[in-house]
This record gives structure tokens, C-alpha cells and sequence, in this order.
């Protein structure tokens, strides 16, 4: 023990196999702040094991698939070609590059055909076997109270939490009319649905970087659901990576979806993050500052980012659970009821759907 408390002192994290004593505290915390009805925040890592890609195999398919012919045009896609080949990462290539508007334009179009593409793919898969998203479970197990209303905001941009939500029966609530030509609107979040005949509850869902099912027109954004491709002289309304991520969000929709995303981490009791890697501008300054101030959360993923432990362990929260994969069958557990590190063998907690296992 000595030894072990010397190595914290000097900053070693010491990975050792967790006690029944200590699993059992840990989860009496995590189904506390679980069945908290927690905000909920999705990353991509959430995404990517149901075939939705990476930024490294977005940036990879943009790289191999987009050509111009006109040469400044194609002069400055070099440039974007030859930074992401130094970093192989796609935010930190186009941060450093000013985009003219067709090569922009066009890594839109491109990144959203691409997403489009893998996501169609997965929804033909859900038809066949609904049980294959586990956070539609997640949904449902947190409708069933007596608010039965919960909140999701996410910086991805593909149907996952849709799918969930529908799933699960619940009326979603996105800022657009649910219709095949919804909307935006500053107010319609404002009704409540929780109670509305017919469905399980509300979901609020807030996607902060926009979504495929948004485009807009003569500035005008509207919700076309489930598009196979984008329409004449649409463009879709997703924002991405790079200096773009802070103009446009200046505007409607966003706007509004911002505020209402930061109310929420400001007004939650919890949060839990699924595959959420804090590396995001938009998101994680309230986030960190109601953790740091002691509001509990809960992150799982199959790898922690620097950014996370950084934001979380190195900055004296004093309320969370961090689990990631290790050893590919164990979990490793960071949390404020130890120190260091702990493992939890033959468990894969970091998995949402195992992660059900140990709070219901």
C-alpha cells in the first residue's frame, strides 16, 4: 500500500483488479446517477460500431473521391490532400485551411453522401432486428418514469438517436416539424409531448452540428427525412470540421440549439456520455464547468481521449465514472471514489449495452 501511495503521489496511475467492495460502491453511484434520468451526449464513438464512419475514414474518403477541374480550385484541395496526409486528422487539416466556396461545397456534399451512405445501410439492418441499438433500451428504461421525458445532445450528424427514440416509441422534438417538410422553429421545443396519447414519452434531441436530414435552401433550412440523395439546389445542413464549425453557428438553427443544448447541461442532474471524446468547442465549455463544479457524470467509450481525462481527471472533479476498454475483455474504471486505475474483468462496461447490465 505504501508503494502504491507513493506512485500516486508522483503521478503514476497503478492499474489494479477492482474488489467486489469497491464494484459494489461503484455501481450503487453509477445507477444513482443513472436513474437520475441523466442528459445524455452522444459522439461519435456511439456511432461507429453501427458502421457509421470515423473523422480519420471520412477525411480518407474525401481525399480519394473529390477532383476538380478549375486550378485554383484544385491547387487548394492539393493543400487540403497533403495536410491531412502529415496529421490524419480531418478538424486540424481544414482549421488550417481558408476554403473557397466550391471546395467547401463540395467536402459538404461529399461528407454527407458518405455518412448518408453507412447510415442508410444501418437503418436497412435495424428493419430486419430492432434490437441491435442498445440505446433505444437506454430510452426506454429512462421514459419510464413519471416525467417520462429525457434530453440527448449530440455532435454527430446520422439518425442514430432518431432511430433510438422511434425505437423506443418516444415523440422526438428536434426544433423542426416532424413532417416531410419540417420547419424550424424557435418555439415548438417549448410544448410539452410527454404526455401525448400514442407514444412512450418525449425526447429532446439536439444536434448540434446539424443533421442529414437538414438542408437548406435560399436560406431557408427545412427537415427533408430519410433523403437517399441531396435535392436540386439544396444544400445539406451540416456543419463541418474546421473554421466554418464557427460561423455558421451563428445562425439559425443553430442558434437556438445551442442555447437550448447549454440550458440543458446547465439544468441536468447528471450526465452520461457514450463515446464523447470532449473535443468538441461547442459542447464542452459548459459541460466542464457544471463537472468541475460537482454535477456527476458518467462516460463511456471504447478508448478515453486525452482531452477527456484532461478535462475530467486532471481537473479535480469530484463526481464521475470514466470506463474504457482494455486487454479487448476487461474495463478499465477511472473514478472519484479511488484513485489511480482499476480493472473489472470480463466485462466490457464501456459498451453501452453491457453497461445496462450494471445499472438496471
Amino acid at each position: 500500500m505504501q508503494q502504491i501511495a507513493a506512485g500516486i503521489a508522483k503521478g503514476i496511475l497503478w492499474e489494479i483488479n477492482m474488489d467486489e467492495k469497491t464494484l459494489e460502491e461503484l455501481t450503487k453511484k453509477v445507477q444513482d446517477w443513472t436513474n437520475q434520468v441523466p442528459l445524455i451526449i452522444l459522439g461519435s464513438g456511439a456511432s461507429i460500431p453501427f458502421g457509421i464512419p470515423s473523422m480519420s475514414e471520412l477525411g480518407k474518403h474525401l481525399k480519394e473521391n473529390i477532383t476538380f477541374s478549375g486550378t485554383e480550385d484544385k491547387e487548394q484541395f492539393d493543400s487540403f490532400k497533403l495536410e491531412f496526409e502529415k496529421s490524419n486528422d480531418l478538424e486540424t487539416t481544414l482549421l488550417k485551411l481558408q476554403l473557397r466556396d466550391a471546395v467547401l461545397n463540395e467536402i459538404v456534399c461529399k461528407t454527407w453522401s458518405f455518412i448518408n451512405k453507412k447510415d442508410v445501410e444501418f437503418y436497412e439492418k435495424l428493419l430486419q432486428d430492432n434490437s441491435i441499438i442498445p440505446l433505444s433500451e437506454l430510452i426506454t428504461y429512462l421514459l419510464n418514469t413519471a416525467q417520462r421525458k429525457l434530453t440527448i445532445v449530440t455532435t454527430n450528424y446520422d439518425r442514430l438517436a432518431e432511430y433510438a427514440a422511434s425505437v423506443a416509441n418516444a415523440f422526438i422534438c428536434n426544433g423542426f416539424s416532424q413532417t416531410y417538410y419540417g420547419i424550424f422553429s424557435t418555439n415548438i421545443h417549448k410544448n410539452n409531448f410527454s404526455q401525448t396519447k400514442g407514444f412512450a414519452g418525449q425526447v429532446n434531441l439536439w444536434k448540434v452540428h446539424g443533421s442529414l436530414d437538414w438542408f437548406s435552401k435560399n436560406n431557408i433550412d427545412c427537415h427533408l427525412p430519410m433523403r437517399r440523395t441531396i435535392p436540386d439546389n439544396y444544400t445539406p445542413s451540416i456543419v463541418t470540421p474546421g473554421s466554418t464549425k464557427y460561423s455558421m453557428t451563428h445562425f439559425e438553427p443553430y442558434r437556438t440549439i445551442f442555447a437550448e443544448a447549454d440550458a440543458e447541461i446547465i439544468n441536468a442532474r447528471s450526465i452520461l456520455c457514450v463515446g464523447y471524446g470532449f473535443n468538441d468547442v461547442h459542447v464542452q465549455p459548459k459541460l466542464i464547468t457544471q463537472i468541475k463544479n460537482g454535477k456527476p457524470i458518467v462516460v463511456i467509450t471504447k478508448e478515453l481521449t486525452t482531452n477527456t481525462k484532461a478535462a475530467i481527471i486532471n481537473n479535480n472533479c469530484k463526481n464521475y465514472c470514466l470506463f474504457e476498454q482494455v486487454n479487448e475483455k476487461d474495463t478499465r474504471v477511472y473514478s472519484s471514489l479511488f484513485s489511480g486505475e482499476q480493472i473489472i474483468q470480463n466485462v466490457n462496461y464501456w459498451k453501452l449495452d453491457e453497461y445496462l447490465n450494471l445499472i438496471k
